[in-house]
C-alpha cells in the first residue's frame, strides 16, 4: 500500500492524474525496446533476423540503436485450480511471457508433468498460465532450472532472452529512457566516464559502444556480486573494452586523488523507489523508503563535484516518479553550485521547470515509456 506522504509527493508532481499515473503502472509499456549493439551489428540488419524468426519488430524513430517488439495484452488468463505462487520479480516477468523457473518459485500445489497451471503473484493477482516440465515432487528439490513453460501471459512479449542474438550478444534488452540517458550524457572519444552505480551494466556498456570503445570508463558497484553482474554484461556483449569496473561503495570515491578533477563525464544513476518501473505487481513503498532513497541519493552529490573537472558534465537519473527524488535532488545539485545544462527536445520527454532547474520526465500515462528522471549539469 501506498501510504499518504508518498501520493502527496506524487501529486506535487502529477496533480490530479495521480490515480491514473498509479494504474499505468500496474501495466506493460506498450513497446518492449531492446538496444543493438551497434559494434557488431547494424539495426536493420538485427530487425530482419529477428523477423525471420517470427517476431515483430521495428526501428525506434529518434533512439538510432533502439528497436522495440510490441506488447500484447492484456489477455484472458484460465483458472485451472493448480497454483503455483512465485515472488513479486518472477511475477512481473511471467506477465510478460516469461518461463517459470525454480529460484521464482514461494509454493506450489501438488502436479504432473504435462499438465497447465496458474500462476498467482504474492498479492493473488494471476499472471500466467503455465506448462509444467517437472512433476511438483521433482520442482519443490530444484534451485535452479526450467520448471514450467509460459503459454498464456497476461501480456505477450517475446522471450527474448531465449533468442540466439541475445546470447551472441547482439542486443540488449533496455528502456527507451535509460539509453537516452546516455545519449544526454554524451560521453566523447579520449574523455574519462564515470559511472557511479554500475549495476546490471546496461548503461555501462551503452557508454562503450556510444564511444566505440575509445573512452576511459571507470564503473563502480559496491555490491561484489552486481560488480560481477556488469562484467558479465560486458562480457556477453563483447564491450569489455577500455573499462575497469571497481566493486567500491562510490559515496567514497573522492577519497581516492587519483580520480580528483579529472573526470570529463559522471553518471549518478542510484538506488531509488523505482516507482517507474513497470509493470508493477504491487506497490509497497512508504514514507520511510521516500526519505531514505533520497538522502540516500544525495550522497552521491559532493563526490561527483570533486572528481569532475572544471566545466565536466553530470548526468543525474532515475527510474521513478516522486518529486523528492527528482526535481527536489535535482535542485539541490544546483544548490551545490552545478550549472543545469538545457538540451532543448528530448524525445517522449516533457520538459520541467523548478526554479533555475531544467529537466525532463518520462510520464507513464504515455504508454511507450516507463517513468523515469533526467537532468544535466556542468560543474562550475
Amino acid at each position: 500500500m501506498i501510504r499518504d506522504c508518498l501520493i502527496d509527493d506524487l501529486r506535487r508532481v502529477y496533480g490530479s492524474l495521480t490515480s491514473s499515473l498509479i494504474s499505468a503502472i500496474y501495466k506493460p509499456t506498450s513497446r518492449l525496446y531492446l538496444r543493438v549493439n551497434t559494434l557488431y551489428i547494424s539495426p536493420g540488419e538485427l530487425i530482419d533476423r529477428l523477423r525471420s524468426r517470427g517476431l515483430e519488430v521495428y526501428r525506434d524513430q529518434y533512439v538510432p540503436e533502439a528497436v522495440y517488439t510490441p506488447v500484447k495484452g492484456p489477455n484472458k488468463v484460465r483458472d485451472t485450480g493448480i497454483y503455483i505462487y512465485v515472488d513479486r520479480f518472477a511475477a512481473e516477468s511471467l506477465m510478460l511471457g516469461a518461463n517459470l523457473y525454480a529460484p521464482g518459485i514461494i509454493r506450489m500445489d501438488d502436479f504432473k508433468r504435462g499438465e497447465i497451471a496458474t500462476v498467482r503473484a504474492p498479492s493473488g493477482l494471476i499472471v500466467a498460465n503455465v506448462e509444467v516440465v517437472v512433476d511438483s515432487s521433482s520442482a519443490r528439490r530444484m534451485k535452479y532450472g526450467l520448471v514450467a513453460v509460459n503459454v498464456n501471459p497476461l501480456y505477450r512479449a517475446p522471450p527474448i532472452r531465449d533468442l540466439p542474438e541475445y546470447e551472441q550478444g547482439l542486443f540488449y534488452p533496455q528502456s527507451l529512457p535509460a539509453m537516452i540517458t546516455v545519449h544526454a550524457l554524451d560521453p566523447k572519444p579520449g574523455e574519462l566516464v564515470v559511472d557511479m552505480n554500475a549495476a546490471p551494466g546496461g548503461k555501462t556498456s551503452h557508454i562503450v559502444q556510444y564511444t566505440r570503445g575509445r573512452a576511459r570508463l571507470v564503473a563502480f558497484e559496491r555490491n561484489n556480486r552486481k560488480a560481477l553482474q556488469v562484467y558479465n554484461t560486458l562480457k556477453r556483449l563483447r564491450l569489455y573494452i577500455n573499462a575497469l569496473i571497481i566493486p567500491m561503495d562510490s559515496r567514497y570515491i573522492d577519497t581516492a586523488t587519483l580520480l580528483a578533477g579529472k573526470a570529463d563525464r559522471v553518471l549518478i544513476d542510484p538506488p531509488c523507489t523505482g516507482l517507474g518501473v513497470r509493470p508493477k505487481i504491487s506497490i509497497n513503498k512508504n514514507c520511510r523508503d521516500l526519505v531514505n532513497s533520497y538522502r540516500y541519493q544525495r550522497q552521491f552529490f559532493t563526490p561527483a563535484y570533486r572528481v569532475l573537472r572544471r566545466r565536466g558534465l553530470l548526468v543525474y537519473s532515475t527510474c521513478t516518479l516522486t518529486f523528492m527524488e527528482n526535481e527536489g535532488n535535482a535542485r539541490f545539485l544546483v544548490e551545490m553550485g552545478f550549472e543545469p545544462v538545457d538540451l532543448g527536445w528530448v524525445p517522449y520527454a516533457d520538459k520541467v521547470y523548478y526554479g533555475d532547474l531544467v529537466a525532463y520526465r518520462f510520464n507513464p500515462l504515455n504508454p511507450v515509456v516507463n517513468g523515469y528522471f533526467i537532468s544535466v549539469f556542468r560543474r562550475a
